[in-house]
């Protein structure tokens, strides 16, 4: 039996990332591992105002960084029973590529992601960012669709 003891969620608030956070719930209770909760946003908390929590940056564009990842997190942490450790982190940068440094960095035993349902001229412009962490990551990968 795999010894897991910490299970990496990127989690962005759709319900691709919360379906893989209830199968990381499961095995963390078998497991007793912890879950790390981890957010990547494009921008950092650095475009909020600190008093207003409104973004310097179009709405349209961002809006509030800060209450996005409050959001998120909040979110995630009610979806999981209280018994199970957890921490948040909450990144700046490309998705990918600060998912698999974060990764790396933490010595991860697992990482669980959702995934969406790209079309091809989708994925072909945007790349998708499961495939990458699939293709990349020195640790086992569950993609959850």
């Amino acid at each position: 039996m795999p010894n897991i003891q910490q299970i990496v969620v990127p989690i962005n608030g759709t319900a691709e990332s919360f379906k893989a956070l209830s199968l990381a719930s499961d095995l963390a209770k078998i497991y007793q591992a912890q879950i790390c909760l981890l957010l990547v946003t494009y921008f950092s908390t650095e475009t909020d105002d600190k008093s207003t929590y409104s973004s310097w940056l179009a709405t349209p564009l961002t809006g509030s960084v800060s209450r996005y990842a409050e959001n998120v997190f909040l979110r995630a942490k009610d979806l999981l029973p209280a018994n199970i450790d957890i921490s948040t982190h909450h990144l700046s940068g490309q998705p990918a590529s600060k998912i698999l440094e974060f990764t790396k960095a933490h010595n991860t035993d697992l990482i669980i992601m959702g995934c969406r349902k790209l079309n091809l001229f989708s994925s072909i412009l945007n790349g998708s960012t499961s495939r990458q962490i699939l293709e990349k990551s020195t640790c086992p990968v569950i993609i959850v669709k």
